[in-house]
């Protein structure tokens, strides 16, 4: 319950930008950052992936 005089924690202070993971969410860069992660994820783990199968013979080069 807020009275009078007590802040409501739930909205940012005026002239103060928001923080946390809604900001963040907002923010393109941060989704640029994870696209590129995600991108060398893939690829590391289909590379990994693709030794050993042909260190186990599995694929016939």
């Amino acid at each position: 319950m807020t009275g009078a005089g007590e802040v409501d924690d739930d909205e940012p202070a005026e002239g103060v930008p928001a923080s946390g993971w809604r900001a963040a969410a907002r923010d393109g860069r941060v989704w640029a950052i994870l696209a590129v992660v995600a991108f060398l994820l893939v690829c590391c783990c289909s590379a990994a992936g693709t030794l050993l199968a042909l260190s186990a013979g599995l694929l016939a080069v």
